[in-house]
Formats: C-alpha cells, sequence, structure tokens
C-alpha cells in the first residue's frame, strides 16, 4: 500500500514538473505579431496595452473614450494603434476590422485577440433585477465577445492565434450580483463550445476567470447608489425580506473585501496566455479565486449554498 501512495506522489510530482516546463517554452518573434485588446481605457485591458507594447507586439487597442485613447497614444510607442470601439455596436465591430485589415502587412493574420471589455451591471439580488438591467449587462459582456471572436475569427485562423476572454470567478460559482454572474456564466459556455469547435483549426480560446480587483467599473459609490436605486423601486415585501442585503453588502464595500489592487497578477496571466507555446485553457488569477471560489464550486451543492446564503 505505502508503495502505491508512493508512486502515485511521484507521478503527480512528474506531472506537474513537465507541465511546468512546457508553460515555460515561449514563442518569439514579438515584433511581427498582432494583438487586437478591448477595453483598453482603463483596468486590465489599459494596463495589458501598454505592457505588450513594452514587449514589442503591435497592438490594436479599442478603446470606448476619446480619454483612452489619448492615453494609450501618449504613453505608448507607434506600434500601437487605437481603435474607436463600442462592443455592444456591429457597425463599430465592422469598422474595427477594416481598421485591422488596412493596417496588417499581406498575408499577416492577427495573433490574439483579448475580449477585455466589461461592465458590472447593477450589482443586486435578483429580485430587483429587470430584464433590461440583464440586457443591458449581456450586450457587454457576452454579445461583445461572441461578436468580436465571430468578426476576427478569419484573421485568427490566419496567423493560428489565440483568443483570451475576461471571464470571472463569479462565472464559475454563482453568489452575488445576478446580471453579472448570469452574462458570465453564459461567457464560459460560450468559450468552451468554441474551443471545442476551433480544436482542429490551429485557433486556442482562453478564459482567464480573476477574483475580485480593483478596476475603476467598480467603483463602490457609483455601485451602491444604483443599488440603493433599484432597492428603492420594489414592494414593501421584498424590502422587508431583503432588508439586511444592503447593509451587510455596503459593510463589505467599505472593507474592500472586494479589492485586490495589484491589476499585474491578471495582466501576467493573459500575457502568459498570449506569449506561451502552450497556454493553460483556464487562469484563475488571484488568490481568492484560487483557493476560496473555484474549489467552492466543487464542493456538494448543499454545503455551498449554505456557506453563500444570502443575508
Amino acid at each position: 500500500m505505502l508503495c502505491v501512495f508512493s508512486c502515485v506522489i511521484l507521478l503527480v510530482i512528474t506531472f506537474l514538473f513537465l507541465d511546468k516546463v512546457l508553460r515555460a517554452l515561449k514563442v518569439g518573434n514579438h515584433g511581427n505579431k498582432y494583438v487586437f485588446v478591448t477595453g483598453c481605457d482603463s483596468g486590465f485591458g489599459q494596463r495589458l496595452a501598454v505592457r505588450l507594447d513594452g514587449l514589442g507586439f503591435h497592438v490594436f487597442a479599442g478603446c470606448l473614450t476619446d480619454e483612452g485613447r489619448k492615453y494609450l497614444s501618449s504613453n505608448c510607442s507607434k506600434r500601437l494603434v487605437t481603435v474607436p470601439l463600442d462592443v455592444t455596436k456591429g457597425e463599430s465591430i465592422q469598422a474595427a476590422l477594416q481598421l485591422v485589415k488596412g493596417t496588417l502587412p499581406e498575408n499577416t493574420g492577427l495573433w490574439g485577440l483579448v475580449n477585455n471589455a466589461g461592465i458590472i451591471g447593477l450589482f443586486g439580488f435578483s429580485e430587483i433585477c429587470s430584464i433590461d438591467d440583464y440586457m443591458k449587462t449581456l450586450s457587454v459582456n457576452l454579445f461583445g465577445s461572441i461578436e468580436m471572436s465571430r468578426v476576427f475569427l478569419p484573421l485568427l485562423r490566419t496567423a493560428g492565434g489565440r483568443i483570451i476572454t475576461t471571464d470571472s470567478a463569479g462565472g464559475r460559482l454563482a453568489f452575488i450580483a445576478s446580471p453579472y454572474t448570469v452574462s458570465k456564466f453564459a461567457l464560459e459556455g460560450y468559450m468552451d463550445l468554441l474551443r471545442r469547435e476551433l480544436y482542429k483549426r490551429k485557433v486556442k480560446v482562453i478564459l482567464v476567470e480573476p477574483g475580485g480587483f480593483k478596476t475603476p467599473l467598480f467603483v463602490a459609490d457609483k455601485v451602491l447608489t444604483e443599488l440603493k436605486a433599484a432597492f428603492n423601486k420594489v414592494t414593501d415585501e421584498v424590502k422587508t425580506c431583503y432588508k439586511d442585503f444592503i447593509p451587510t453588502f455596503e459593510g463589505h464595500l467599505l472593507n474592500n473585501d472586494f479589492h485586490n489592487t495589484n491589476l499585474d497578477i491578471v495582466v501576467d496571466d493573459y500575457i502568459h496566455g498570449l506569449t506561451s507555446r502552450y497556454p493553460r485553457t483556464r487562469y484563475s488569477p488571484g488568490l481568492d479565486a484560487k483557493f476560496i471560489y473555484i474549489p467552492l464550486s466543487y464542493l456538494p451543492t448543499r454545503f455551498t449554498d449554505w456557506l453563500l446564503q444570502a443575508p
């Protein structure tokens, strides 16, 4: 019995070592590789665009605002091209596609598409969220990523590139913010399907599932204001049922329970996904993702439900 146990341990250690060696192998020639990143106005996307530019990549940085485009133009090399982009509008995506095609050298495809654009949406429980709240969040987080992936896929096939999509630990474990969670669970399903469709077509599909990070998307005052405004519109019966929700949630926000400020933890995983010969299928940046949310998603449902029940 001891011999069997020792063999199992040895096999696990060998597997982990070989996995680490393979993941460390890098692709070269960054100066001839082109990457499109959406949501570069701030947060993960902006930081990723700057770092990819520093590594020598040619970067197409999709920005919704003039401020985002001005910041990147001022802080990056001429290799970086800012692209006006609203991922909720088909004509904006098509215009971005034409710009990219007009910039790429002949017979050159797109090495990477990073679907990073996203919103939090109404950070509330299901009973106060309207269909409009869901559609607003889905239009960016889900449909925007779907359409970007569909439209740019021929260029990615040409280069044998990869699609990297920002999901969330909340796409593996449902526990808060109904519209956001629904959008992220749906995104998991779509990207899993797309990865299997492209398995033999040289395009890798990768998900990044961060835990809680402090980005400009998550502004505590704005989140609370929107939540309280929605709560004030519900019936007295619903208010009574969820009377403890807002005070408890506000306490977490004030204590920064959801905030990790080191955005490079996430950006490092994007870069590994773009530069490794053998990238992972899923990355879970953040200690809360690795040791709380993802493990909880594998536990018996009855236990997880009890642990994560709404106040």
